[in-house]
């Protein structure tokens, strides 16, 4: 008898089936390699998600890093990003992977990125390379994607709760440690309230 599974494990199959999920990652690697202590006859087996960790160990010039990721889409990102890192200058790298937008970006694509991708990869690009179009609601690459949704949706909240972006705004502009400290006391306890902490602890 097939085991039941529950709606919540439905709907978080169907995300990370369907979707690209992470367009960013949002760890500190830093202290990772920090503990690892990579040498150049290290091998690194890693959950793939953005990419952006595999990367950053890879400045410690292991021998391997090997990416695995039950979502197929999140290793298309990889590869973009390594095909960037190969071929674009830090102005366009930076266009594409630090804004999330680039205007003329699938000239770009098909000129220099998408010959250095997998079969699989340059599937997927071929229909998505507009996340990073700046055009449309959703006008950069970060939000698009499942944490893209929600990073978009946060925005559109604290876009109508001005209090709220007024000051998160003012959290990204501080000049020191201490301001930076007020403003984020004061955005904690804007996101601390029991309906939302509810909802971000949820599978």
């Amino acid at each position: 008898m097939p085991k039941r599974v529950s709606f919540k494990d439905w709907i978080f199959s169907q995300l990370h089936q369907n979707k690209l999920v992470y367009n960013t990652c949002w760890e500190d690697p830093r202290c990772d390699r920090m503990l690892l202590d990579l040498q150049e006859d290290s091998e690194i087996v890693m959950i793939t998600s953005a990419g952006c960790n595999a990367l950053d160990y890879a400045l410690d010039n292991p021998a391997r890093i090997h990416c695995v990721d039950m979502n197929f889409r999140q290793n298309a990102l990889l590869e973009l990003k390594v095909a960037g890192l190969r071929s674009l200058d830090h102005l366009v790298f930076f266009k594409l992977f630090g804004e999330g937008a680039y205007d003329g970006v699938k000239n770009l694509y098909w000129r220099k990125l998408r010959p250095q991708l997998s079969s699989g990869a340059g599937k997927y690009w071929d229909k998505h390379i507009n996340y990073f179009s700046g055009k449309g609601l959703r006008n950069s690459f970060y939000y698009h994607g499942t944490s893209g949704l929600l990073a978009y949706s946060i925005t559109r909240l604290m876009k109508i709760k001005r209090d709220m972006y007024r000051n998160a705004k003012s959290l990204f502009q501080a000049v020191s440690v201490e301001e930076q400290a007020r403003y984020f006391s004061y955005m904690e306890s804007l996101f601390s309230n029991t309906t939302l902490q509810r909802l971000l602890n949820r599978h």
